[in-house]
């Protein structure tokens, strides 16, 4: 029997954590529910000086329910919680966890960006959005801010997303384990184009022009949608529920001689021409598809949360250790070849070792303590010790 595990998917979440865990205590109690996902604008606003790092006018600034999580440390979701960032952080408390770290009791940010392992389903994360004029830029020291006062200066930058936060995403393209789950802020730009365009249009008429010109969502997003070929790709942003189906197609030639073989991905126009059927020197083609799943902001009568299951993979560690989350080793093997070869970029790729023979023990998130989401620098420091030095 086919083991899944279910997800309730939360999109801009707009710090109302109470509204989004008391909607998910409710569905937990008449169907079980594993895990919670919130796809970024957590707002994990700590006090007074992190509103300086928000992109937020200042009459709609307010505390939200974060606070009382991370100051309390009794207070936690009804499952386990996974978020990414979107553009209304507190980057000011972000910044302090670029490889990800608890921010409350059970509520993990997964960082800059990050593959987790959790109950056997693979989940992989990019925060931030997209903007073509940051994309190549360092983003700026969180020493530099704090000492000169920069925040204010620089609030509307901080969370665009680098090509040093997707480049090791896209260093895995040659991963042996499928990604279940892939979850960004902004869409990827083509995913639009795979559902019902018309019908977002009637809820969002502005969006024509983004649509016209391709510009609605991020290019790069959309390239690594292409190459990972996720079974689910989770986004938010634009505030509206859109669904589509992403097909991916592999075409190989049926071999003419026994020294010829290629294979050729298709490119997506190629995707939309008609199958031809098998005969000597035709096309043998395999599918596979991405479920595409873009949800609103938590407001009323809003389509902001829903519930999705996925396949697990019942031998895999991770699923026999269902408390814990697990790092993806062949993720934190990108970050170590990128820690030691700067000049790997999009344009000079360098695809990362798989690892073999992993003792999945090394690769435990720590638990959660009391006090440990106070702790910034210390859980990043944990980090690079453990995997960097």
């Amino acid at each position: 029997m086919m083991v899944k595990i279910r997800i309730a998917v939360q999109g801009c979440c707009h710090g109302e954590l109470r509204q989004v865990f008391d909607k998910v205590r409710q569905l937990n109690g008449s169907s079980p529910i594993d895990l919670l996902i919130i796809l970024g604008d957590f707002q994990s606003i700590r006090d007074e000086d992190d509103f300086q790092s928000i992109s937020i006018p200042p009459k709609y600034r307010k505390y939200g329910d974060f606070n009382n999580y991370y100051h309390d440390d009794s207070l936690k979701p009804p499952v386990m919680t996974l978020f990414i960032g979107g553009n209304h952080e507190s980057m000011r408390h972000l910044m302090l966890l670029p490889h990800g770290g608890y921010v409350a009791n059970n509520i993990y940010y997964m960082g800059y960006s990050n593959v987790i392992w959790y109950r056997g389903v693979r989940i992989g994360g990019i925060s931030g959005i997209w903007k073509k004029w940051d994309f190549y830029k360092k983003r700026p020291n969180w020493n530099y801010l704090e000492e000169n006062c920069r925040w204010n200066d620089k609030v509307r930058e901080l969370y665009h997303t680098r090509e040093s936060d997707i480049l090791p995403l896209f260093m895995m393209c040659n991963s042996i384990n499928k990604f279940d789950i892939m979850l960004s802020h902004d869409w990827p730009n083509g995913a639009v184009y795979e559902g019902n365009v018309q019908d977002i249009l009637k809820k969002k008429p502005f969006f024509s022009r983004d649509i016209e010109s391709r510009q609605l969502g991020s290019p790069r997003s959309w390239e690594l949608l292409r190459q990972l070929k996720p079974r689910w790709w989770l986004s938010a942003h634009l505030h509206v529920k859109f669904e589509a189906e992403i097909k991916h197609i592999s075409k190989r030639p049926i071999k003419k001689n026994d020294d010829e073989l290629e294979l050729q991905l298709s490119s997506d126009e190629d995707e939309k021409d008609d199958r031809k059927e098998k005969g000597d020197g035709d096309v043998l083609q395999s599918e596979q598809t991405t479920n595409f799943l873009a949800l609103d902001k938590c407001l009323p009568r809003r389509k902001w949360l829903e519930i999705i299951e996925v396949e697990s993979d019942e031998s895999h560690k991770s699923y026999q250790d269902q408390d814990s989350f697990f790092y993806d080793p062949h993720f934190i093997a990108c970050l170590q070849l990128l820690r030691k070869n700067q000049p790997i970029s999009l344009n000079n790729m360098q695809y990362g070792k798989i690892p073999t023979d992993v003792d999945w023990q090394h690769y435990i998130v720590p638990r959660y303590v009391n006090g440990l989401q106070r702790q910034e620098r210390l859980q990043t420091n944990e980090f690079e010790k453990k995997f960097f030095l």
